[in-house]
């Protein structure tokens, strides 16, 4: 049997491990899942079934160069309300990252960590777009 992949675990950088674990659960609603000490170094949350680990970086000119160069997207299901939590938290989406519908089939909305990451929430559209295409490429025309 081929091996199944389940899922992935993103692991962005922070200068500052207690500074984003609160961003990342009272500004986007995720839940401490562990952390290795008080404050941490390194610590994991999830929500729903995302699951990220957020990992310490004691230069904080390296952490914030790899947080500048780090995207993490999350999937969401519900994004209209995901991006009305997020705001009502307190959370700022990016200029450049209101809520709106990609081209390549996503609605999604981004903003920064404190340490830089472009986190982008975003959910799938792609049963609408093969319906759009469906209707104006088959065959098949249904009379009413």
């Amino acid at each position: 049997m081929d091996p199944i992949i389940k899922g992935a675990i993103p692991v962005p950088p922070a200068t500052d491990t207690t500074e984003s674990l609160n961003w990342w659960t009272n500004v986007c609603g995720f839940k401490e899942a562990f952390r290795d000490a008080t404050p941490p170094n390194y610590a994991g949350i999830n929500r729903g079934e995302a699951y990220l680990h957020i990992a310490g970086m004691s230069v904080e000119e390296l952490a914030r160069k790899v947080g500048d160069q780090t995207m993490v997207r999350i999937a969401v299901q519900g994004i209209e309300a995901m991006y009305d939590e997020y705001q009502k938290r307190g959370g700022k989406v990016h200029p450049n990252g209101a809520l709106q519908t990609k081209p390549w089939g996503t609605k999604e909305f981004g903003a920064i960590d404190p340490n830089g990451v472009c986190v982008t929430f975003q959910e799938r559209r792609l049963l609408s777009l093969i319906a759009v295409a469906f209707a104006y490429c088959s065959p098949i025309r249904f009379s009413t």
